[in-house]
């Protein structure tokens, strides 16, 4: 289990990465799309799709030639091995090591994420630190009727950019250098950051950096963010524009006194505002152009185009994978009849067989007992025919990776042929069916068509 999701998330930065540079391509040939943040949503939530399950589409399936023979036949090819099977070491676990290495990933995860939790208590702090003011002083009249119920606006000493912040309380923060500014300019900010509030860009954030300081090992995440606050930025001053279309200049003003007026150190990462603290120079560069040029439209056939490519890429990539498995049998099975005694072990030879190896392990449960699957797999076989007639009515079970499981001697069927079953799941009874001496369950692990130990996989 470990190995498979550390492989799954291996394959989801991966997978990331190439969605990243396709969206690259996308932004050249419309580059309206940098005014539509919800583009990287969709890369987000197409960044896990390798985590979710494969369709399952045609495989070969092969039932294992030593099943079809005769003892003497199976058991002279096993002989005829430079080492029995059964004398071969058990194989290595390694399932500790996975183990260990997606503890690491999680501590280091849990890490990120209480650095992320005491970001939240500086911005409450410095929120409880600044002093509340009367809406009604600050607002017009258009804007108090689209604020929420919840929500105050408060003004703070320290030098930082205006800021929305909260999840259903919401509270405005405005920094004391607003009142050198002109009236029009405060508008111009406060507009800014209500644009904020009415998109719900502060909830976004929040949860796109909680999902980034959980997915710390993937870097494609980390860009995904930033490009997501520049488009948010961008958007947001679109936004304002389209509004008041000739105060652009004003606005390109209150930017750069806002630039020169905060500072990067005190100024709260984690939430949206006028200035962000981690933006490059070119950003703003980019920022203040868009002002004084046409606002490109994106229409609606250029989202649901971007998209369709996005998604249809991405269908393509899980389709594609789907018949490849980056996951590993399992390193412990489920007894398929409980504990009972074992009366002959794997390799353990008997006049009954005139003395060649056992290919697997006689559980001497009652007849009439539930055979359970060892793990989950496709049923191939369930009947008394496909097989040789010395296994009497037998369920072989194929579960990926080249494991196949064969339960003997069954005195009824609980499943048929081409159906999946999972670990546990009753298959058939005890009973006494082909070439034995009494009621027993006789089980059988094949490798890539070859009898193996069962006993290293098994909590006998």
């Amino acid at each position: 289990m470990a190995e498979q999701l550390l492989l799954s998330l291996l394959l989801c930065s991966l997978w990331s990465g190439l969605l990243w540079f396709s969206s690259q391509f996308l932004l050249k040939k419309f580059s309206a799309l940098q005014h539509w943040p919800a583009l990287y949503w969709c890369l987000l939530a197409l960044s896990f799709l390798p985590l979710l399950p494969m369709p399952e589409l045609y495989q070969h399936w092969t039932v294992p030639s030593v099943l079809l023979l005769d003892t003497v036949s199976s058991v002279q090819a096993l002989t005829a091995q430079p080492q029995h099977p059964s004398l071969i070491e058990p194989p290595v676990d390694t399932a500790f090591y996975w183990r260990m290495a997606l503890g690491l990933i999680a501590i280091i995860s849990l890490l990120s994420l209480w650095r992320l939790v005491k970001q939240w208590q500086k911005v409450q702090q410095l929120i409880q630190l600044s002093e509340p003011l009367d809406k009604a002083s600050l607002l017009n009249k258009t804007q108090l009727e689209f604020l929420p119920i919840q929500f105050e606006i408060r003004q703070t000493q320290a030098a930082i950019s205006p800021f929305v912040a909260g999840w259903n309380r919401m509270v405005l923060v405005l920094p004391a250098y607003i009142g050198d500014m002109s009236e029009q300019q405060r508008q111009l900010l406060i507009d800014h950051e209500l644009t904020h509030l009415q998109r719900r860009d502060p909830q976004q954030l929040l949860l796109l950096r909680i999902l980034v300081a959980l997915c710390w090992f993937n870097p494609v995440l980390r860009l995904i963010e930033q490009a997501f606050i520049r488009s948010m930025e961008l958007a947001v001053d679109k936004a304002v524009l389209q509004k008041q279309p000739e105060q652009a200049l004003l606005y390109g003003q209150t930017l750069l006194c806002s630039l020169k007026q905060s500072q990067a150190e005190q100024m709260p990462a984690l939430m949206p505002g006028f200035i962000q603290s981690n933006a490059s120079q070119s950003f703003y560069q980019q920022r203040l152009q868009q002002l004084f040029q046409p606002i490109p439209v994106l229409s609606f056939w250029q989202k649901w185009r971007a998209t369709a490519m996005l998604c249809s890429t991405a269908l393509l990539l899980n389709v594609g994978c789907a018949q490849l498995s980056f996951s590993s049998p399992p390193q412990e099975w489920v007894l398929p009849v409980g504990k009972v005694p074992i009366n002959s072990f794997y390799g353990e030879k008997h006049p009954f067989r005139k003395n060649r190896p056992h290919q697997g392990l006689d559980f001497g449960a009652k007849r009439g007992a539930t055979v359970k699957a060892a793990q989950k797999g496709k049923v191939l076989i369930a009947d008394a025919k496909s097989l040789n007639d010395r296994y009497g009515k037998a369920v072989l079970i194929d579960h990926g990776h080249g494991y196949q499981t064969l339960y003997a001697h069954l005195d009824d069927f609980y499943i048929e042929a081409g159906q999946t079953v999972e670990p546990g799941q009753p298959i058939g009874k005890v009973g006494s069916t082909g070439r034995v001496t009494g009621p027993h369950l006789h089980f059988e692990l094949l490798v890539d068509g070859k009898q193996q130990d069962p006993t290293p996989y098994l909590k006998l």
